[in-house]
């Protein structure tokens, strides 16, 4: 009886240098995952910045119901607030103090609360007491060329 001896040699250069392909690719994939949930929770948490600020001057105005019924909230603007100090203030003076201290939240920095490039509107009618608070910012998009820069939007509408 005649016996073969078979040779093993190992993996071939070929078959490691595959495995690192396909390796790589995988781990590229991951790395995607990882920047595109990254990008998701950045989001999220402008949407949710924005909707406290508009609920926040939704309260600004329940709080202030004379300067409201005057007709002190129905343009508000956060690029025209400008600072304005009072003891005691008239509603009229309320109105512009609110709309100061909302334009201060929203132009903080991102780190401290603010929105980025945030802006917030306040539009309605005195006679049917409906009112749209509209919050605006920048957040992250993605399209067939990559990542953009997309203007979100929300607006919270009221009737006081």
């Amino acid at each position: 009886m005649h016996m073969i001896k078979k040779k093993h040699n190992g993996s071939s250069l070929i078959e490691v240098l595959i495995t690192l392909i396909v390796m790589a690719v995988g781990l590229l994939g991951l790395a995607s995952m990882q920047m595109i949930s990254i990008k998701n929770i950045n989001n999220s948490q402008f949407r949710s910045l924005a909707t406290d600020y508009a609920y926040d001057m939704a309260e600004r105005m329940r709080a202030n119901s004379v300067g409201v019924a005057a007709g002190n909230y129905v343009a508000i603007d956060t690029n025209s607030a400008s600072s304005t100090t009072c003891s005691p203030c008239s509603s009229a003076q309320m109105a512009r103090v609110d709309q100061f201290e909302w334009a201060q939240m929203m132009a903080q920095s991102i780190v401290s609360g603010g929105l980025p490039s945030g802006r917030g509107t306040v539009s309605g009618a005195v006679a049917t007491g409906v009112y749209d608070i509209n919050i605006q910012w920048d957040e992250q998009g993605r399209n067939d060329t990559g990542g953009t820069v997309e203007t979100a939007q929300l607006i919270l509408t009221i009737q006081l």
